[in-house]
């Protein structure tokens, strides 16, 4: 059972790989179609109620099928359709189309009804004229609801006794809210759920033009100390990726050489030259007003360097990011009760799964071992990345050799600290930024060759996003 969210990003992703959703639209409806006969076989009065999105789409294919096998069917409106397949859709059908107000007496000549008013996503009421229409469809024949009822999950939602949906079931699809449950086929190729690409951009919710400072992000860092470039990049690949603020706790040998580096970047030295057990309650301090903790880069593997890292992991009650060197020493149960994402590269994968007495068979398997030991999201970077939270798996195949150069890895780790504190799970953002780091790669490739530096890389990554 996959979240709704997951079905929009699909889509996209399908039609990355030259799909076209017009084709979808028509094998959907056909699966509707063919169920409808086959549950209802002697119906012979269809009404189609079909909503302005491409689930009216959906609608306007299965009246047309079913009209040209000589069924009765009658179609009623919502809205004017939304998007350019939906409008083909209604195109193609011949037959007249009712306003709203003509479905409660089309109900009672009817043998059967499809619903093809709402999908999924909603929040809120029911607004006119969906809500009364779902009100008649509900006190109506039995309903066949097209990929979900209409609704589901808000109050006076659809209660219909056959769902056909497609591809897989819908986050909250139970026998109650959807009568029998039918899962088709509708042709989404296996690479659109088994590789990231432009779909993952969905799971990335709009920045809020009315926020304050703060809301669309703040990402806490810890690093820094031996190292002054990585926790720079780190930052600037935060706020490349729509971060709000980034609180950079630096030891102080290295704060003022990072805070020189940008004037973005908000330096808070601490004592010493490295990060030490006796800094945790000044980075604990922030947590309340942070969203996320980013912690590795730059940091250095003092022996109370990798000590304090593990007791920080083990207080913090926020999701975090864990890179570099934060991944050296890091101990299985440190963050097992936050959403934690791990981002190794070979060598640390490597270490990550000897600590855990892993010894699986295969780079993915091994991923996807390190990720159950840890209770964690690793993203595995490679020539093709690797993302697993122990359950689901995803790689990433964008990108261009020269992003094994120094740096962009700490540009990656900032980017998925910014996605979790926009309110992506770690598997979300692990998925979002690889396909976007690599894309910008890509696009750097193009404008500078093969020569292009990290901070070259992160200025290309809210253009990608602008772009889609």
């Amino acid at each position: 059972m996959l979240p709704l969210i997951e079905f929009r990003v699909l889509d996209h992703n399908a039609v990355a790989l030259g799909i076209d959703l017009g084709e979808l639209m028509e094998t959907a409806g056909k699966a509707v179609a063919d169920a409808l006969r086959e549950r209802f076989p002697h119906a012979q009065r269809i009404i189609v109620a079909c909503g302005s999105g491409n689930n009216g789409g959906d609608g306007f294919v299965v009246a047309r099928l079913l009209a040209e096998v000589g069924l009765d069917v009658a179609v009623v409106l919502a809205g004017e359709p939304r998007s350019a397949i939906s409008q083909r859709a209604r195109d193609r059908w011949e037959g007249e189309v009712h306003p709203p107000s003509a479905l409660i007496e089309l109900l009672a000549d009817a043998d059967v009804a499809v619903d093809a008013l709402l999908g999924s996503g909603l929040h809120g009421e029911l607004r006119k004229p969906y809500g009364d229409m779902v009100t008649a469809l509900n006190n109506g024949p039995p309903v066949v609801a097209t990929d979900v009822p209409s609704g589901l999950g808000l109050p006076g939602a659809l209660q219909p006794q056959l769902t056909v949906t497609f591809h897989a079931l819908k986050e909250g699809m139970t026998e109650a809210s959807c009568g029998e449950i039918v899962v088709t086929d509708i042709g989404i190729p296996p690479e659109a759920e088994r590789y990231t690409g432009p779909g993952e951009l969905q799971l990335l919710p709009p920045a809020d033009a009315s926020a304050r400072k703060g809301q669309n992000g703040v990402v806490a860092f810890v690093g820094g100390g031996p190292y002054t470039g990585a926790p720079s990049l780190a930052a600037i690949g935060a706020y490349r990726m729509g971060a709000d603020l980034v609180p950079m706790f630096v030891p102080e040998s290295a704060a003022s050489i990072v805070a020189k580096h940008a004037p973005e970047l908000i330096v808070h030295p601490l004592p010493g030259a490295h990060f030490a057990p006796e800094h945790i309650a000044t980075v604990l301090e922030v947590e309340a007003k942070a969203d996320v903790l980013l912690v590795g880069p730059g940091l250095g593997r003092d022996s109370e360097t990798v000590a304090a890292v593990n007791a920080l992991l083990r207080e913090w009650c926020k999701p975090c990011v864990i890179d570099a060197d934060a991944l050296f020493g890091l101990q299985p149960a440190a963050a097992q009760d936050v959403d934690a994402l791990l981002t190794p590269h070979a060598g640390e994968l490597a270490r990550l799964a000897k600590a855990a007495g892993i010894d699986a068979g295969g780079r993915e398997a091994t991923v996807t071992a390190v990720a159950r030991a840890y209770g964690a999201t690793v993203l595995a970077k490679g020539p093709e990345d690797i993302i697993s939270d122990g359950s689901c798996t995803r790689r990433n195949r964008t990108g261009h050799p020269r992003l094994a150069v120094g740096g962009t890895g700490d540009v990656l780790a900032g980017m998925c600290a910014t996605a979790l504190a926009r309110g992506l799970t770690g598997f979300q953002a692990a998925r979002l930024a690889a396909w976007l780091l690599g894309t910008a790669g890509e696009r750097a490739a193009e404008l500078h060759g093969a020569g292009f530096l990290a901070t070259e890389v992160a200025a290309q990554v809210p253009l990608v996003m602008r772009d889609g």
